[in-house]
């Protein structure tokens, strides 16, 4: 995954609690997670929506990574002012790269990715990169879990890929270049050829 610049990590830190708010939103209009469920968002940023999945789907686990440091430090930072008196303890931090997941395979119920995705490879139109983390991603989530995402590069083969690995797509916004869809992998494995 390619790291981000200073200024990238001020947009996504300075103007993230709206985007998160909507994103909350539609996420909770459109989805119900079991009682115990288990979360992961990858390209975390502050960690904002991960608080806000905490806070209302309370999750058993809600895991938030993201590949730098300076991002874990600062989705602290903001925690911290959240939850003064400490951050739930279903709610953790990890710096971790989305192209190699250090989890054991179908782990979460729901994974996470909100405008996250693109930034698999330094060059956001490289589809290769995108989709290995897609497949990580598929690796990680039990049959029958959703992926929630937001992008907006290459959303056509996004959902291409997703369709081509079984998931069942819908809903889906689409707000100017941007799409939010909820993409669910099916519960059982694909037969064999």
């Amino acid at each position: 995954m390619a790291e981000m610049n200073a200024v990238g990590r001020f947009f996504v830190n300075a103007f993230s609690a709206r985007r998160s708010r909507r994103r909350y939103a539609w996420i909770r209009a459109q989805l119900t997670l079991p009682p115990g469920s288990t979360i992961l968002e990858v390209g975390c940023g502050n960690a904002d929506l991960a608080a806000r999945m905490t806070d209302g789907f309370a999750p058993v686990r809600c895991v938030a990574v993201d590949l730098e440091p300076r991002q874990i430090e600062a989705a602290r930072q903001n925690l911290a002012r959240r939850y003064p008196a400490g951050a739930p303890a279903a709610l953790e931090l990890r710096a971790a790269d989305m192209l190699g997941l250090p989890f054991p395979p179908a782990q979460f119920d729901a994974v996470l990715a909100f405008e996250a995705l693109h930034h698999a490879g330094p060059d956001h139109h490289d589809f290769e990169r995108i989709a290995g983390a897609l497949a990580e991603i598929d690796r990680v989530l039990r049959p029958g879990g959703v992926l929630v995402y937001e992008d907006f590069v290459r959303t056509d083969r996004l959902q291409s890929w997703l369709a081509g690995h079984g998931y069942a797509i819908g809903p889906v916004l689409r707000r100017r270049r941007h799409e939010s869809a909820i993409a669910r992998k099916p519960r059982d494995p694909a037969p064999a050829p």
